[in-house]
């Protein structure tokens, strides 16, 4: 919009009305603007006390449990889970943009190069680590379009309809947070965070948006639901050699609504296992899992919405996952559980076999409403050692789903909020 590029649009930046380091900060968008814009920004996410890297995938974003933006008490979006699809969000762009935009802003370390010597792709950029002090610790910066759906819907958010905006950020800076790539790591506090946002204060371009709002506002929220895919019986012993499994899961969560897309995460249950000798291996936490011969079928309302016997295969589960989301930072091995890229792809550490299988996403498009969801998944098992073993573990499988919701406004000048 032309505004954006005049003297009508001025940035403030807020300080959070209440504040509780490591655990919660509060800002309300006061009332006597007109109208604000959805393009917030949540800027200094980061930690001090260790002059030293955040997790390679989501960078200090990793504090960041939940963030919800309310008027008065609706709320309007939320994001839980919020390092899982954060990780998910910074993994969904092209190699180009992770290298050059998003690096910069979020201090993770994806997007790679081809080294010339070792031909391996790594990261190349500088780091840009944390520091021992909060004036001098660095932080990320949190576009809340990418996480609040609502906000991607609406041209403006004027104060007449929504006069008590408040913005809740949940944190956690604890050891386990996994915020960065040693838990030895000292955290002896965060960033005060800022709310950066544009105000309009021109009643006539208000009053002219707001004609834009009389037929009301449809968005598709980001919901969560979650099973468990329990152990192996032999928890990666001899016995499980080349055993395939299939579970089955019921999805309640997105029962008598209408699903879009639907994403699916897959993590460690015991996330200790992420770490070895008190060292991050790989992405961590916020990474997704791969298994080994991963098979994915779904049925919606009683039939299956995949042929055949479903998603079979990395490629073709690499291939679902861009045909449904678009593009992927996808490396050799990035999906894949039984390989090793140590000669052609390396992390921080020099090491290629600590992200092998860390990204591995599946996406599907359903495209109704849900009365019964349900999901079939098989994996087969390996004879493995190692503590980590996605393979023959529990592992926690978090489905995100697109479900419509829309805001309808009523006589008396307010609004309701209903699933579509």
């Amino acid at each position: 919009m032309s505004f954006y590029s005049s003297s009508q649009v001025k940035t403030l930046y807020l300080d959070p009305k209440s504040f509780v380091d490591g655990s919660r900060a509060v800002f309300e968008l006061e009332g006597h603007h007109l109208a604000y814009l959805p393009n917030m920004r949540l800027l200094n996410v980061g930690v001090f006390g260790t002059a030293a890297p955040y997790n390679d995938l989501i960078g200090p974003n990793a504090i960041i449990e939940r963030v919800t933006l309310y008027d008065g008490k609706t709320k309007l979006s939320e994001r839980n889970k919020y390092g899982l699809y954060r990780g998910f969000v910074l993994h969904n762009q092209k190699n180009s943009a992770l290298q050059s935009v998003s690096a910069q802003r979020n201090l993770n370390k994806i997007g790679f190069q081809q080294d010339n010597l070792t031909l391996r792709g790594e990261f190349v950029l500088p780091a840009i680590d944390s520091n021992t002090a909060r004036n001098t610790t660095n932080g990320a910066n949190v576009e809340l379009r990418q996480v609040l759906p609502m906000l991607n819907a609406v041209s403006h958010l004027p104060s007449d309809l929504f006069p008590n905006l408040r913005l809740e950020v949940v944190f956690n800076t604890s050891a386990a947070s996994g915020v960065y790539n040693n838990d030895t790591h000292a955290i002896n506090g965060q960033q005060i965070p800022l709310l950066a946002v544009d105000i309009l204060d021109d009643k006539s371009v208000v009053d002219k948006m707001n004609k834009g709002l009389a037929k009301g506002i449809n968005w598709l929220e980001v919901e969560h639901d979650q099973v468990l895919y329990p152990a192996s019986a032999n928890g990666g012993a001899a016995g499980d050699q080349g055993v395939e499994e299939t579970k089955n899961f019921k999805l309640d969560g997105f029962k008598n609504k209408r699903v879009e897309r639907l994403l699916l995460i897959k993590e460690m249950a015991d996330t200790t296992k992420y770490v070895d000798t008190n060292v991050v291996q790989g992405f961590g936490r916020y990474s997704s899992i791969a298994f080994f011969n991963g098979k994915y079928q779904y049925r919606l309302n009683g039939k299956n919405i995949l042929p055949d016997d479903g998603i079979q295969g990395d490629a073709e589960r690499l291939a679902y996952m861009v045909d449904t989301y678009g593009d992927s930072f996808a490396y050799p091995g990035s999906n894949q559980n039984d390989i090793n890229s140590d000669d052609v792809v390396k992390d921080t550490s020099n090491d290629g076999t600590k992200i092998i299988g860390q990204l591995d996403y599946t996406g599907v498009y359903l495209g109704d409403h849900v009365k019964d969801l349900q999901v079939e998944i098989r994996r087969t098992g390996l004879h493995d050692g190692r503590a980590f073993k996605a393979e023959t573990s529990a592992v926690s499988l978090h489905y995100f789903g697109e479900v419509a919701k829309g805001l309808v406004l009523n006589k008396k000048g307010g609004y309701m909020i209903a699933y579509l």
